[in-house]
């Protein structure tokens, strides 16, 4: 069945038998990213009081037919604005790219290493899949140099931001096994969602793709971002990208601040997917501290350049739920995670990533969905 064809919300799937023994586990390796990387943003919140809400036990006055007036006149005028609001958001909406065609049925299968679980969903629980693309030999955006899981948990109040490396070596389908970047290079957004959800048992229906340098358009319309650097970063966008960075606090603009969340000999893919992340919650941050002007000016740029499944009414509802949302605590995750994979050379394929498939499943409904066999969701209070 056509993905798009399930709604905005899916509803629970059962998640099937869970591997058993399963038990959390408390060491990690320190050289490595922590498996949740929490920032806490919890910067405001409601301590009133019972008292100050006094009771009002006195006799009410009638109300008169002027306020009843006054309070009509504010309604009708509030159904003007919301009227107002959704015609610019029909405008604003149609800027966006969704001329690719979404049908990920074809593609659906069982991965022999993967767990034999039903693919995971919460109607509370919104995944959306941001890929960041490259453009390839021929001009065109043709692989996906990015994919990260951005999910949303509006029961627990939570934003939860995950990397799957581009070097994972999965099952594909049409393809075998080989590097997950190949799925867009074959298949586009529908073939990438489609192999994460069979390995990895988690339901994708929506995704947002960008090439890198219309992310770079986006940075630049917000005034860049300051991003704190070693002196090794800073040797690596100086000896390729021609700056004159210092060890410390940089004011990076889009290409810079773009290149920052690529760079790879300074380390490995783990660390730049980190940078990834981080470069993402600064512009969280960042748009946060933006007046609506500024933030219509940017998107107003922006939206052409992007592609996405994303229905209006989905957007809409995004939109009504993006401040609250900016203010949620995020939680992060690369997957493989740590100690979960094995380093291997593959014949015409190169180095990869071979991954436990069953333990990263498992880690990675713990994450979205609180879900595990033996722990508490509790314990990642």
């Amino acid at each position: 069945m056509n993905k798009q064809s399930r709604g905005f919300r899916p509803q629970r799937r059962s998640t099937g038998s869970r591997p058993q023994g399963a038990v959390r586990r408390m060491n990690y390796d320190t050289e490595e990213f922590d498996r949740y990387n929490y920032v806490d943003r919890d910067i405001y919140s409601s301590s009133r009081s019972a008292s100050r809400r006094s009771s009002r036990n006195g006799r009410r006055k009638k109300r008169g037919g002027g306020l009843k007036k006054f309070f009509l006149t504010v309604f009708f005028i509030l159904l003007a604005l919301f009227a107002g609001v959704f015609a610019y958001g029909k405008y604003m909406f149609n800027r966006l790219d969704r001329s690719e065609k979404i049908d990920t049925s074809k593609y659906i299968e069982q991965p022999s290493a993967a767990p034999a679980w039903d693919v995971m969903s919460d109607q509370k629980v919104m995944n959306i899949l941001l890929i960041g693309t490259d453009k390839g030999d021929d001009g065109n955006s043709s692989r996906s140099d990015t994919t990260m899981l951005v999910s949303i948990d509006n029961d627990r109040k939570e934003l939860h931001l995950v990397s799957f490396l581009r070097d994972l070596y999965v099952e594909i389908p049409t393809m075998k096994k080989q590097k997950l970047n190949a799925a867009y290079a074959k298949g586009g957004a529908a073939l990438t969602m489609q192999t994460l959800e069979n390995n990895f048992r988690i339901n994708i229906d929506h995704y947002i793709s960008v090439d890198f340098e219309n992310f770079a358009t986006i940075i630049d319309k917000m005034g860049g971002l300051d991003i704190k650097m070693d002196k090794k970063l800073c040797d690596a966008e100086n000896r390729n990208m021609g700056s004159h960075l210092k060890p410390g606090v940089n004011h990076l603009d889009g290409r810079l601040a773009v290149y920052y969340a690529r760079i790879r000999e300074t380390d490995s893919d783990f660390g730049r997917t980190g940078r990834q992340r981080e470069v993402l919650e600064l512009m969280i941050e960042k748009m946060k501290s933006m007046n609506p002007l500024q933030i219509n000016a940017m998107m107003n740029d922006f939206l052409p350049l992007v592609k996405t499944n994303l229905s209006d009414s989905e957007l809409i509802y995004l939109a009504s739920i993006a401040n609250s949302v900016s203010h949620y605590p995020i939680k992060t995750m690369h997957v493989p995670n740590p100690n979960t994979y094995r380093d291997v050379n593959i014949k015409r394929i190169g180095a990869v990533l071979d991954p436990d498939l069953p333990e990263n499943c498992r880690l990675l409904r713990e994450l979205l969905y609180h879900e595990s066999a033996g722990v508490s969701s509790l314990d990642f209070e």
